[in-house]
């Protein structure tokens, strides 16, 4: 039975299309050296700490921060690898991140569409709106970034 008092969950979905195959936007999600260039909101947010062991059951872990902060982490276990076309993870921050111990669902679908690729971000299970913003503010940021490293990106 639902906790009535207990708010709904919010998810996220985010939709981008770049100009690269499928297989080229996957790696760059799913090879440290790539992740690291890109995955983190802004530009003077570093991302020095990629561990992935890719296989259904696998885990990650992500840390990224600025320099002289001490760096937040994410990690999870990865549910659904299909090479090129969709990832499902898990994803939870590490203490003491403001939501460590929240255990959320993340999927990252990659279609091929238009002589590119559509990326189509969902999030679920996050417990309330003030998570969902900062996810979104953060995948927001970090999409745009990736658009920079992939093959043909100006």
């Amino acid at each position: 039975m639902t906790d009535p008092r207990r708010a709904p969950e919010a998810s996220l979905m985010i939709t981008r299309w770049y100009p690269a195959s499928s297989q080229a936007v996957y790696l760059a999600w799913t090879q440290p050296d790539m992740l690291k260039r890109w995955f983190s909101p802004g530009d003077d947010i570093a991302t020095p700490l990629v561990e992935i062991d890719l296989r259904v059951g696998g885990r990650y872990r992500i840390g990224f921060g600025t320099p002289g902060e001490e760096m937040n982490v994410v990690g999870g276990e990865y549910r659904e690898v299909r090479p090129g076309r969709k990832l499902i993870y898990t994803w939870m921050w590490e203490k003491p991140n403001e939501f460590a111990g929240h255990d959320t669902l993340v999927t990252v679908e990659f279609k091929e569409v238009d002589g590119g690729t559509e990326l189509v971000l969902t999030h679920e299970r996050i417990p309330d709106d003030a998570m969902r913003e900062k996810h979104a503010w953060g995948w927001n940021g970090s999409l745009d970034r990736l658009a920079r490293v992939l093959p043909g990106a100006r």
